[in-house]
């Protein structure tokens, strides 16, 4: 009879060891999910945010022809007195280089 009633406790003490284990990996399962979640969310807003900066800084560079006010051809450059000046064409560029002070003044 003790026998038994010993297999029983220790069964019963071995049952609840186990349960504790097993909720505290499930808990530390839970948490470290939501941690990930967490982690993935910050990413996701931090790379949100750096597209924004890249599309306004993007925005703030464009290049504009000094001749016409157009969008300017990367291309289509000179260097003059340090500075670089973008065209639109190589219409505009002849215009340029034949009175460069004409252009510089009004861009100023």
């Amino acid at each position: 009879m003790k026998k038994t009633t010993f297999n029983k406790t220790r069964f019963f003490i071995t049952s609840i060891l186990v349960l504790i284990f097993l909720s505290g990996f499930f808990t530390q399962a839970i948490s470290s999910n939501v941690i990930q979640d967490k982690q993935t969310k910050k990413e996701a807003t931090t790379k949100s945010t750096k597209n924004e900066t890249q599309t306004k800084q993007k925005e703030s560079e464009k290049l504009v022809c000094v001749v016409t006010g157009e969008d300017a051809d990367p291309e289509l450059k000179i260097e003059y007195k340090g500075e670089t000046y973008y065209f639109c064409c190589k219409k505009c560029m002849k215009k340029f280089k034949n009175n460069p002070e004409k252009y510089i003044k009004s861009k100023s």
